[in-house]
């Protein structure tokens, strides 16, 4: 967790640190930690390539807040009209470790309806967030009432403004069932990309 916050101090320009430092903090049972954390993403000045990571960090807020209600928590810096629980069916969150990258979440249901940058809203109610073409993401799926079957799950690497690429490009897929739920449940799959251009399958879930 340690190492979390110092990104956050040695990179405060980078929002994707403050939730990552946010989650390791939740994980941790430090709640009121994760909390502020996130409230800082939706209330900080950011990059106009970081629009929107507002609406992902209220999710993570929200669902901490929703499963902390015996836990006596400090809410009186946040606007009480942005605490809403989102509850979802699934929600799929992608990050990635290599700054200037533009890497896409792509999500096929059951019916064999993609959702990504291009086709953000499915006919069973599948939503991408905005399409993040710099810093380490994340970007988001989530559908509030699934059917049942298969979701696969997919990172298309699009590119890199980056003109030497130093480490391994690694993707890791935060997967939630019953997000926002007492029943909610998180499974992380992570994979390496080979190359700067193509489509990577991450992993498959039932539901």
């Amino acid at each position: 967790m340690k190492i979390f916050e110092k990104l956050t101090k040695i990179r405060s320009d980078k929002p994707a640190f403050f939730r990552d430092y946010a989650l390791a903090c939740n994980l941790m049972g430090e709640k009121q930690k994760a909390i502020d954390a996130l409230w800082h993403i939706v209330t900080g000045t950011w990059e106009a390539a970081y629009s929107e990571i507002q609406m992902i960090a209220l999710n993570d807020m929200n669902a901490i807040i929703a499963a902390s209600k015996n836990d006596k928590l400090d809410l009186s810096k946040i606007d009480p009209n942005l605490i809403m629980n989102f509850d979802s069916d699934i929600r799929i969150v992608l990050t990635w470790n290599t700054d200037d990258c533009d890497i896409d979440l792509w999500t096929t249901d059951p019916n064999d309806e993609k959702c990504y940058y291009n086709h953000k809203l499915t006919e069973i109610g599948g939503h991408n967030s905005r399409d993040f073409t710099r810093g380490y993401g994340p970007e988001e799926f989530c559908i509030k009432n699934a059917i049942k079957g298969s979701y696969k799950i997919e990172a298309n690497y699009y590119g890199t403004q980056t003109q030497k690429i130093v480490q391994p490009v690694v993707v890791q897929a935060e997967v939630y069932t019953n997000f926002g739920k007492p029943n909610q449940k998180k499974e992380i799959l992570t994979l390496r990309l080979e190359s700067v251009k193509g489509s990577y399958l991450v992993g498959t879930i039932q539901f």
